[in-house]
């Protein structure tokens, strides 16, 4: 491993101390990561977990680096199988937001205007048969009669047309009601499945998690009933970091060790102590 700024090599070797350098965790994680900077560190490509490991007291949960160290050691879940599956079907699940009012509204005002045309034909109807009583001229009473009879046909049309999309929108209502439901169900599965994986993954480990702790400084143990880790985060952090395969180095700005050699023999792997 080597770092090197502007063509000045500051420090190589398994273990390198950057203490007295104006360096960051964030921009040496980034060098590591090989993003476009004025320092640059030549070591192993990062594992796919260690953004998770590498920095033992950036906050992440002693539980959540314990089940990326199972990860990274190539562990696998009984149930990741079953959880992938939840998971695709949980993606691919859409819930269509649909609405009744607007295609109600539109029944109600088609009906209405159903019915005023039936009273305008009636009327047209009545005031023909009355002028063919009296014998008088019926001609202009035909053809309201006959425009009011084609505009309550139209009506009528528009009417059932308001049905069919009245009953389409409660078919839709229901589909979406029902994938809601499904939706639930697949996040309660998926969070079941999530939580028996992690138990898995993190129970895999257990025997070496606990030999990890007794070589860093601290105490930290797993438990299962519930499922936690106790003691040190810290600890916790170190024991996870040597527990898994990172590549990489670890960044240890802990302070728990005498110097960035002990860091690297107590966690079997190159460190940069910042």
């Amino acid at each position: 491993m080597r770092v090197v700024e502007d063509g000045r090599v500051v420090g190589e070797g398994h273990a390198i101390d950057l203490r007295g350098e104006p360096y960051s965790s964030e921009t040496v994680r980034a060098a590591i990561q090989g993003a476009e900077t004025a320092l640059s560190i030549d070591c192993l490509a990062p594992s796919r977990w260690w953004e998770q490991l590498a920095v033992p007291d950036d906050g992440t949960k002693p539980l959540c680096r314990l089940v990326a160290a199972a990860r990274a050691r190539g562990c696998r879940s009984p149930t990741e199988r079953a959880l992938a599956a939840a998971e695709r079907e949980l993606r691919e699940l859409t819930v269509e937001a649909v609405s009744t009012a607007s295609t109600r509204r539109q029944l109600a005002d088609a009906g209405t205007e159903v019915e005023r045309l039936r009273e305008e034909v009636a009327a047209a109807r009545g005031r023909l048969q009355s002028r063919r009583e009296t014998g008088a001229d019926t001609a202009e009473a035909e053809a309201a009669l006959e425009e009011a009879t084609r505009r309550l046909s139209e009506a009528e049309t528009e009417r059932v047309a308001a049905e069919q999309a009245h009953e389409d929108a409660q078919r839709r209502v229901r589909e979406a009601r029902d994938a809601r439901e499904r939706r639930l169900r697949l996040q309660d599965r998926v969070a079941n499945r999530r939580r028996e994986a992690r138990r898995a993954l993190a129970v895999s480990v257990a025997d070496e998690f606990a030999a990890a702790v007794d070589a860093v400084p601290g105490e930290a143990t797993l438990s299962t009933e519930p499922l936690k880790v106790d003691g040190g985060d810290v600890t916790a952090a170190l024991a996870a970091a040597r527990v898994a395969d990172l590549h990489a180095p670890v960044l240890d700005a802990t302070g728990r060790f005498d110097s960035a050699s002990a860091a690297a023999d107590a966690l079997g792997a190159p460190v940069i102590r910042l």
